[in-house]
């Protein structure tokens, strides 16, 4: 691209008041506020082979925030990969961003069932389901990530017990997640939640104890063996409050995704991802705001799933199998916390 040449964009922007979903803009039509930062981006003459055409996306605003984009578009730091253009978002702002673009512009959200529909219920059951696995799944992952944190067994039993309990498949016509209001005075939502669980915990601690031990600590994989099974989940029953704080912050979670669903609304969007970032950012003592779009990004493929039709792969993926698996006894008594 020569330096008299001025480049051409497609315009990404979700607004309030309306949105770009690739308008194409000439340079004249950038915000002033950043116009001369996207053009230096563009004109960059450390991309080879820069592109005369870019794809330019700005983040959601509200009526607010569009009356004041002079001062709050400058705010951002911008970054162009290829031949796109955006600003960089924090883990919470990224979230909002994906809440209002499912809200406002996905198709399969656009179609959802309001709570007064008959596809209401078995919609949002799939949805939760479906987060539930997943969230289980990231948290753990993003906890463990360092093997040090199991070094604290104090702390990691309760997120393995988390990740092996049983999902909660709901109540019609709008319960969707393990309902903590019983909890501390009664612990039947909790004994509800971990009943049956032995097998899927024995392959939880399979693959950690196979994983310490590839990382050469057979001394620390030997309290991750799956003959322990029935002892981590007795060390999570005699102290349950870490346990229950993640399963309720679960539950905050993805309540939050149901009403940006069933309400799609600006002050839901605002609502809902505000619930979302503050549950994860001390999920089981860890800042896991990172984890907002990929919650919404699940979400939207359960939509996808349910629209194409069927439920049975949902409940596959948790059956009563474990059922006949009895309890094991401890062959080193030293195996408690």
């Amino acid at each position: 691209m020569t330096v008299s040449e001025e480049p051409s964009f497609y315009l990404y922007w979700l607004r309030e008041t309306g949105c770009d979903a690739g308008t194409p803009i000439g340079a004249g039509d950038i915000p002033a506020s950043i116009r001369e930062r996207i053009l230096t981006l563009a004109k960059s003459d450390s991309l080879a082979a820069s592109p005369a055409t870019f794809h330019l996306r700005l983040p959601f605003f509200d009526r607010r925030e569009e009356r004041q984009q002079d001062q709050l578009l400058p705010a951002f730091t911008y970054e162009r990969t290829g031949d796109l253009i955006r600003p960089l978002l924090s883990a919470a702002a990224a979230t909002r961003d994906m809440a209002a673009t499912c809200a406002l512009a996905e198709p399969f959200w656009r179609g959802a069932p309001p709570d007064r529909d008959l596809e209401y219920f078995p919609t949002w059951q799939r949805v939760s389901i479906a987060l539930q696995r997943w969230l289980r799944v990231q948290v753990a992952a993003t906890y463990f990530d360092n093997p040090a944190a199991f070094e604290d067994r104090a702390a990691a039993y309760p997120l393995i017990a988390y990740q092996a309990a049983r999902p909660f498949f709901g109540r019609p016509r709008s319960e969707f997640t393990y309902d903590l209001r019983d909890y501390p005075s009664s612990d039947d939502t909790l004994s509800a939640s971990w009943k049956l669980v032995g097998r899927s915990m024995q392959r939880i601690l399979v693959n950690i104890e196979d994983r310490l031990t590839v990382q050469g600590n057979p001394r620390l994989a030997h309290h991750y063996s799956p003959v322990w099974h029935q002892d981590v989940l007795v060390a999570v029953q005699r102290r349950p409050k870490r346990y229950a704080e993640l399963l309720s912050r679960e539950a905050a979670i993805i309540n939050a995704v149901i009403d940006l669903g069933t309400q799609p609304k600006v002050d839901t969007i605002n609502r809902s991802a505000k619930i979302i970032s503050q549950q994860l950012r001390k999920m089981h003592g860890r800042d896991m705001r990172s984890l907002g779009c990929g919650l919404f990004e699940e979400a939207t493929r359960a939509l996808a799933r349910q629209r194409a039709g069927g439920f049975d792969d949902v409940l596959d993926s948790w059956l009563p199998e474990n059922s006949d698996m009895p309890a094991a006894r401890s062959p080193d008594l030293r195996i408690g916390i």
